[in-house]
């Protein structure tokens, strides 16, 4: 996630990122099996945030909410749109590892098969909140991402790597959605809690 090159991409991305349905699609899923578990009060961190596709439909459920990615341009599109909708909603151009302050509540959406070092993020997470929600592909074959695979860590997890990642926190695990492309490839959200 640190490497430049990664938040040059998004940055060019950022412009059309939310043009394409099946992106727009993922992320209602994911709001939509997010919602039910929040009660309205909680201040809530997402991480690898892009352009709030996410995290702008979670605002309006919850107290507060930060947004955080490496991508400058993402960051700016989050923002536009959250002052939009006047939402208290904020994003900042930030790693996951370089957050200290605690959170009701971490999501982050197809972002984990980005992060390189799986352990040190569940120690981050461990230490800045006690729920977590993550949404990310099932492992497939590499063949998800059709422009290469040069800032892909991980092609998608089956549900024993995602327990030996995230040791230490009770997990439930489901599949919320398929995305279509040359072939279906599922998505879970494991909910992460102590």
């Amino acid at each position: 996630m640190e490497n430049g090159k990664l938040s040059n991409r998004f940055d060019k991305d950022a412009i059309t990122w939310d043009d394409l349905p099946r992106r727009v699609n993922l992320a209602k899923t994911v709001v939509n099996n997010i919602i039910p578990h929040l009660n309205g009060n909680e201040k809530v961190l997402e991480f690898g945030c892009g352009t709030g596709l996410v995290g702008i439909n979670i605002a309006p459920f919850v107290k507060e909410l930060i947004g955080i990615d490496t991508s400058a341009k993402m960051v700016e599109k989050f923002n536009e749109k959250a002052k939009q909708l006047n939402l208290n909603a904020k994003a900042y151009q930030k790693d996951i590892f370089e957050i200290n302050e605690t959170f009701d509540t971490v999501i982050s959406s197809m972002t984990l098969h980005h992060i390189k070092d799986l352990n040190a993020l569940n120690d981050k997470l461990k230490s800045i909140t006690d729920k977590v929600f993550l949404a990310d592909l099932v492992k497939e074959d590499g063949t998800f991402h059709t422009r290469g695979n040069d800032d892909v860590e991980h092609f998608g997890f089956d549900t024993d790597e995602l327990k030996e990642y995230f040791k230490g926190w009770n997990m439930d695990y489901k599949i919320i959605h398929t995305i279509k492309k040359h072939k279906d490839f599922p998505v879970f959200l494991i909910k992460l809690y102590k």
